[in-house]
């Protein structure tokens, strides 16, 4: 029997993906195999794809998977087969472009029935990395003032979602024709294309945000530093802006991170990157 996965067989756009006809995958001791119904797209896969933090080409990306257990190995929960699960990959490519994966038991979630799994998925690796940013990299409380670039994208949206959920004062950057969306999510929209965010939050604010999330890197971190407060934290959590100059972009990105993180102004700089183990909550 076979089974079809994407594999990345170059570095480049979209055109370096190819569907490939492989064995169907057998679960190891202790894992199970998932027949895929919906699979995530994370910025970190068009990372892989164009070279960055690469693994040996080829190799499938896709952080996070919804599907049905279909085959369950030796020393796995045989009642498993049939539930309808999520899961986080766990590495190095990632792997979720797939019809199958075999993945270890201790890793599942549950999908409770009448959840659509393109919707389930959507909670994966987004909502974990807005929960890890509000609650343990900064664990913003009340009435706190968020800034959130590129408010509208995934991880952005669950953002909002979350810290409206902690009754925080939410402010996000998007395109003008994203603003409802925005709205629609308890924040005050600014259009990064027609106005100066870094003014538009003074007026806002009076004097800063308490942390401002950037997931565009670069010399864009010195713009968002400058809405902060007095004690406020910047996260960087991507490279997007950077992303075109590959590991040059990069670079020149940490460079700017670490020459803000050494300013004694007593506001607080802090680099993400996702970290979701099974138990970590």
């Amino acid at each position: 029997m076979t089974s079809r996965r994407v594999i990345v067989t170059g570095k480049g756009g979209p055109a370096v993906l190819e569907l490939a006809l492989v064995p169907l995958p057998s679960p190891a001791r202790g894992q199970v195999r998932i027949a895929v119904a919906a699979a995530g797209v994370a910025f970190g896969d068009v990372m892989r794809r164009r070279g960055l933090l690469a693994p040996r080409r080829p190799f499938t990306p896709g952080y996070d998977v919804a599907g049905t257990v279909d085959a369950v190995g030796p020393g796995a929960d045989e009642s498993l087969s049939g539930r309808r699960v999520a899961v986080l990959m766990p590495g190095p490519g990632i792997g979720g472009y797939a019809e199958h994966v075999c993945v270890a038991a201790a890793r599942l979630v549950p999908i409770p029935e009448g959840i659509d799994p393109a919707e389930a998925v959507c909670l994966g690796l987004g909502y974990i990395t807005a929960y890890q940013l509000l609650h343990r990299v900064v664990r913003l409380q009340k009435g706190q003032r968020v800034l959130v670039h590129g408010a509208a994208g995934g991880v952005g949206t669950a953002l909002l979602d979350l810290g409206r959920l902690l009754e925080l004062e939410l402010y996000g950057t998007a395109s003008a024709g994203k603003h409802d969306l925005l709205r629609a999510r308890g924040a005050t929209p600014i259009d990064y294309r027609a106005e100066d965010f870094v003014q538009r939050i003074a007026e806002l604010t009076g004097d800063g945000v308490d942390a401002v999330f950037d997931p565009i890197g670069g010399a864009h971190l010195r713009r968002s530093y400058r809405t902060l407060r007095r004690g406020g934290t910047l996260v960087s959590f991507g490279v997007s802006g950077d992303l075109e100059r590959g590991w040059r972009g990069v670079l020149a990105g940490l460079a700017t991170f670490t020459a803000l993180k050494l300013r004694p102004d007593r506001r607080r700089v802090r680099l993400y990157a996702i970290t979701a183990t099974p138990g970590s909550g």
